[in-house]
């Protein structure tokens, strides 16, 4: 019998809910799919963050428990496992195999080295690690002087907005990036992990880390120059042409950490002490007898580069307060004494304390310490040696020289220097605070200085040597 119209149009209405069922299970799919999709990136994402954030923390702790493990050593961060340069197991820094000094290195994070597992992204790549000139731990190789004022030589890209977001200015330029590969782009190849390796050996860095078509900035190589700033660059999201993923680590994050620690001060305190005994050291040795106590001159306080220890050299240029001096060949012209460096050469038999330890940390530290002598006892002076021309402290007292150590920068001091920088570090005011600024350089024979209880106001630490030499924290 023929449908009628009524039936028609009920078999067109069920095929109608039928397609309708159809698209909405379809749609579903698809969103279900999307939703699996977004949730696995998400979660890739939120590994290799984890990731990064271990190897930022792994790195940190390596830097501030450097001289727990070697006394004496540098808060210096470890070289990359460098591809292509061999003798090293895999995850070990190249500490011998770093480049020259100054010159900053990209390679594999020395996992083995910072006692942690490979630690790898999303992609089952191990992490990239790239390290500022002025703090890698090179071995002869280190820069001379690294101290939580070292600035960073890394500035971290922004490639949609084309902006510098770390390191436009000097304080702010990281001193380390961990970089996280993820996923091959169109244009990499990577070559699987050797059975019993836990990276890939030999791997060229360009075959994981991106470069940006638009700016050119390329992750997978840095310029090799010492002293020369580096850029790497990222993106906010992930790109088919660019997904590097990268963390930093400034020269304030190191800085906090050290100063932290219970034993900073104590160590600051001690190699003041042990300085300024080697300074006394330098009195008793003059060839003039008991009585003849006269010290060396300072240094200047504008260096031309202050990194090397022999640019800390004596000066007879008429002032009596500058940098703390090493080398002494200006004072030994007129004191006839055979020390040719103050602390280099101190006599460890006289001062025990002056160890190899307090040796290597003054070579960090040297930028921090100045040096003030009383006329009385300068080298040019009358033999006895007995004050006349002394300095004093708060208003009191008699003191052949002060030794000061410039603490931890203050909220408007800078310490930058060249090659780099504009040289902040001339200016004592970066250094120093009160009337030990403002008698430093100067040709004052009888000037008084100044010491206090640390603050947010005021941190130098201030010891001081009598007339008879001995040593004590003003």
């Amino acid at each position: 019998m023929p449908a009628t119209n009524a039936t028609r149009h009920r078999q067109s209405g069920a095929a109608l809910l039928l397609i309708m069922l159809a698209v909405i299970v379809a749609t579903l799919a698809v969103l279900l799919v999307n939703l699996n999709r977004n949730d696995l990136r998400t979660r890739q994402l939120e590994k290799t963050q984890a990731m990064l954030a271990d190897a930022r923390e792994a790195l940190l702790d390596f830097a501030v428990t450097h001289p727990d493990r070697d006394p004496g050593a540098a808060f210096s961060l470890p070289c990359p496992d460098i591809d292509a340069s061999g003798g090293f197991a895999d995850g070990v820094s190249h500490t011998t195999a770093c480049m020259a000094a100054g010159v900053s290195v990209i390679g594999r994070l020395p996992w083995r080295t910072l006692g942690v597992p490979a630690l790898k992204d999303s992609s089952s790549a191990c992490l990239w690690y790239a390290v500022s000139g002025s703090y890698k731990d090179a071995g002869a190789d280190t820069a001379a002087l690294i101290n939580v004022d070292s600035n960073g030589q890394l500035q971290l890209y922004e490639i949609e907005s084309a902006t510098i977001s770390e390191g436009s200015a000097a304080e702010n330029r990281p001193i380390a990036m961990v970089i996280a590969a993820m996923k091959p782009l169109a244009t990499q190849s990577r070559p699987g992990i050797a059975p019993g390796s836990d990276c890939v050996a030999g791997a060229s860095a360009a075959n994981y880390l991106d470069t940006d078509a638009g700016s050119g900035i390329s992750n997978a190589v840095l310029g090799g120059a010492a002293d020369a700033l580096d850029v790497l660059g990222r993106v906010a999201g992930s790109r088919e042409d660019h997904n590097d993923r990268i963390v930093t680590i400034s020269r304030a994050d190191l800085e906090q950490r050290v100063t932290a620690r219970a034993d900073f001060l104590t160590d600051m305190r001690s190699l003041g002490l042990a300085a300024a005994a080697c300074i006394a050291n330098y009195g008793a040795s003059n060839p003039g007898g008991v009585n003849d106590k006269r010290l060396p001159w300072p240094a200047a306080v504008t260096l031309a580069d202050y990194r090397p220890d022999a640019s800390y050299n004596d000066a007879d240029n008429g002032f009596y307060s500058g940098r703390l001096a090493d080398i002494a060949d200006d004072s030994n012209l007129v004191t006839g004494n055979s020390i040719a460096r103050v602390l280099s050469d101190c006599d460890t038999g006289a001062v025990p304390q002056w160890t190899a330890t307090q040796m290597a940390r003054w070579q960090d530290w040297k930028d921090h310490f100045f040096y003030a002598v009383g006329e009385a006892f300068s080298p040019n002076a009358a033999i006895p040696s007995a004050c006349g021309n002394c300095l004093s402290i708060n208003g009191s007292g008699q003191y052949a020289a002060v030794l000061l150590f410039a603490n931890s920068r203050l909220a408007a001091q800078q310490r930058n220097a060249p090659p780099t920088d504009v040289d902040t570090k001339r200016d004592p005011n970066n250094y120093l605070e009160g009337l030990n600024a403002a008698n430093i350089p100067g040709a004052a024979v009888a000037a008084d200085y100044q010491s206090g209880t640390v603050s947010a106001a005021f941190n130098d630490l201030v010891f001081c040597l009598d007339e008879q030499l001995l040593v004590s924290e003003c």
